[in-house]
């Protein structure tokens, strides 16, 4: 099955507008580690939302080319995609947890 350059182009602009609220997230993790240094949760935000972006880009572009090879590549890609956004995921939420716990142990003792 081949693929329109329109259909191709209306994939592109998908993913890349649907990544949109994950490149702020993105930009955000950085900007805070501009801003406190590199901490551990700053690190796990920052490597996990960038995970996530990429996971996210490539799963809706990627998809479009892979799904043109086959089911077999298709799931192969689908697979090996949804296992780093799982970790770029599992990373975020500890750095999270991290910062969470830090800010509440520091109004705790304010």
């Amino acid at each position: 099955m081949e693929l329109s350059i329109t259909e191709i182009l209306k994939y592109f602009f998908l993913g890349i507008i649907t990544s949109i609220p994950q490149l702020v997230i993105a930009i955000l993790c950085i900007y805070y580690i501009i801003k406190v240094g590199s901490k551990t949760d700053g690190i796990l935000l920052t490597t996990g939302s960038i995970i996530s972006l990429l996971c996210g880009i490539s799963n809706t572009v990627g998809t479009t080319y892979i799904s043109t090879l086959g089911a077999d590549t298709y799931l192969t890609y689908i697979y090996v995609i949804q296992g780093f956004s799982f970790l770029g995921s599992i990373l975020f939420v500890i750095g999270f947890f991290l910062l969470i716990k830090k800010t509440i142990k520091y109004f705790v003792q304010s």
